[in-house]
């Protein structure tokens, strides 16, 4: 059975979010959302007081290459409930032994995310979607030409001073291209476990691991685990920064985070 066009997902996924919101009950937050994730920024269980505002200096190497890309993110909260935000960047790669290099865009990523609250055993709940638009270069690595929305459901729960987050859900991609190669967009799964300890009222040790499923046909899947720092340096500044390692042939063997957030 033919899986229905990128368009169509985005209102069947719009209508669930928007239902589930309007049954859920009112529940307060629990933990703290100055202490957000790095891989799984948009995945994780809170939502943002007023405004996020970051940047971040990524490097990453996956097989054969070598992506350097300044992002930017930014995530609002127009209503009570409900965070909103998109992520793009700028970078430059280095393909070995490949005209597949040069400098340009990467995808922007928009976002919805609905936050339920916390349980009266202090567990919070939200769910969201993802909307990926194909704006980054594919003839420098930096995109693969192809639309891409996804799902999920995430979680958030407090254990004295350790914080645990876990999220899961489903991207559905559309075909794309890399260069002059065609690729077969596939559904895949989508998951990660998150553990936030904060040391401190200024610092906090962040450890992640995700994956991500083969996103085309003949493409390995995205594992990482992360090891982060959450720096509360200034009254409304953060400094950020994380090591991460693939664990998979879909993944870089090496990405190293280092960014600045104002959360207000």
């Amino acid at each position: 059975m033919r899986i229905p066009s990128i368009p169509l997902r985005i209102t069947l996924v719009s209508l669930a979010v928007t239902a589930l919101a309007i049954s859920a009950p009112a529940l307060a937050q629990a933990t703290s959302n100055s202490d957000r994730l790095f891989n799984s920024f948009i995945e994780d269980a809170v939502i943002v007081d007023n405004q996020w505002w970051e940047g971040r200096l990524e490097y990453q190497d996956p097989e054969f290459a070598d992506i350097t890309v300044l992002n930017g993110l930014a995530a609002f909260r127009p209503w009570k409930r409900i965070e909103v935000g998109a992520r793009v960047g700028f970078g430059d790669s280095d393909v070995e032994n490949s005209t597949l290099d040069g400098s340009g865009a990467t995808d922007l990523d928009g976002w919805v995310k609905y936050f339920f609250g916390a349980s009266e055993e202090g567990t919070e709940f939200a769910v969201g979607s993802v909307v990926t638009l194909p704006t980054g270069d594919d003839s420098a690595f930096l995109g693969a030409d192809a639309f891409a929305l996804s799902a999920f459901g995430t979680l958030r729960r407090q254990f004295n001073r350790v914080i645990l987050s876990a999220h899961a859900g489903v991207q559905f991609n559309e075909d794309g291209q890399i260069g002059l190669v065609e690729l077969e967009g596939e559904t895949a799964p989508l998951g990660g476990v998150a553990v936030i300890w904060p040391t401190s009222d200024r610092l906090s040790l962040v450890g992640e691991a995700t994956l991500r499923g083969e996103r085309f046909e003949g493409q390995d899947s995205d594992v990482r685990i992360l090891a982060g720092v959450n720096w509360r340096r200034f009254k409304r500044g953060i400094l950020r920064g994380a090591v991460a390692f693939g664990l998979d042939d879909g993944a870089p063997d090496l990405q190293v985070i280092a960014g600045y957030a104002a959360n207000f």
